[in-house]
């Protein structure tokens, strides 16, 4: 029978060694310094037992993610509060420091499998892309219109909730990707701190009016589809393609072998960006900016969506 060693419990008994052989002040290590151990461990086990479980496969693996996104109940409804309730708990042994939200986040995007959420918090936890804030060069970047939450707008089946992304206004020989994609990480995060958001998952909206080969790089490409995908526990429902150049098949064929066969398929490109509306919520005209020919002006949008973080973010 194959023994499942917990992160969570390996770091707790790693911790009570510690503080058992000396009371210095040296601190505790992050839990990701002990994941290389945790899964040599838990290989180790797999092989002796000839397994090949599931729990061993990449974090970045699609397979985990929910399709329906929505709420179960019986069997499924019992196993996400099992899911929850274990790593609440294995949090506070290990001394992880995390919120309700930031749990409830991994455990929906991994579909409740308690192992593979679990490896996923000890391993990103303290990535930055988690708790960003609006200021300095990311509040610059936000100003920039080149990604950002479309207030009000949700897909045909009033299920998701949509972000839009001008693509020809970012150039990477001027501005680092890493910022481009702080800025997508951002809006992420704030689509997700609900139950509903976080089972859901966003649409994407990506406009390639204008975008040209000043626009992206294959580096570039790689590093921002790959943080679409998975930098933060946000599902991408669908990426609606739209104002693709007569060019862009050719480049896509490039483009979507850096991501999942899985995550490629989410991406629909639109012959005419009127289709638009077979996929998202009647009267959606209202909330489409000026860029694409519509009501909303992107500058107004921004500032509101600014402001109201940096008023919240000042009362935390």
């Amino acid at each position: 029978m194959m023994v499942h060693v917990s992160l969570f419990s390996l770091l707790a008994s790693q911790k009570s060694a510690k503080q058992d052989q000396s009371m210095t002040k040296t601190k505790f290590p992050k839990a990701a310094l002990f994941l290389k151990q945790h899964k040599r461990k838990r290989s180790s086990s797999d092989k002796e037992e000839g397994s090949s479980s599931t729990r061993t496969q990449s974090l970045s693996d699609d397979s985990f993610h929910s399709e329906d996104g929505g709420a179960s109940t019986g069997h499924q409804k019992q196993k996400e509060g099992e899911c929850l309730q274990k790593l609440k708990e294995g949090c506070r042994l290990a001394n992880i420091s995390v919120s309700d939200n930031i749990i409830f986040r991994f455990a929906c995007y991994y579909n409740f499998d308690y192992e593979v959420a679990e490896s996923a918090i000890a391993e990103r936890v303290d990535d930055p892309h988690l708790h960003l804030r609006m200021e300095g060069q990311l509040m610059k970047q936000f100003q920039s219109l080149i990604i950002f939450p479309l207030p009000g707008l949700m897909t045909k089946n009033n299920k998701h909730e949509v972000l839009y992304f001008h693509a020809c206004r970012h150039f990477p020989a001027e501005t680092d990707t890493e910022l481009l994609i702080k800025n997508m990480c951002y809006v992420f995060n704030d689509m997700s701190t609900t139950e509903d958001q976080c089972r859901n998952g966003v649409a994407l909206i990506a406009d390639l009016n204008q975008w040209t080969f000043k626009n992206f790089t294959n580096e570039c490409a790689n590093k921002f589809l790959k943080a679409m995908q998975h930098q933060v526990p946000t599902k991408v429902a669908t990426v609606l393609v739209v104002n693709a150049p007569r060019w862009f098949p050719k480049v896509w064929k490039v483009l979507r072998k850096m991501v999942s066969k899985s995550f490629a398929k989410k991406f629909i490109i639109l012959k005419n960006p009127n289709q638009l509306q077979d996929y998202l919520m009647d009267d959606c005209e209202k909330y489409l900016p000026l860029e694409m020919g519509y009501w909303r002006d992107s500058t107004e949008i921004v500032d509101d969506f600014v402001d109201m973080k940096l008023h919240n973010e000042s009362n935390l």
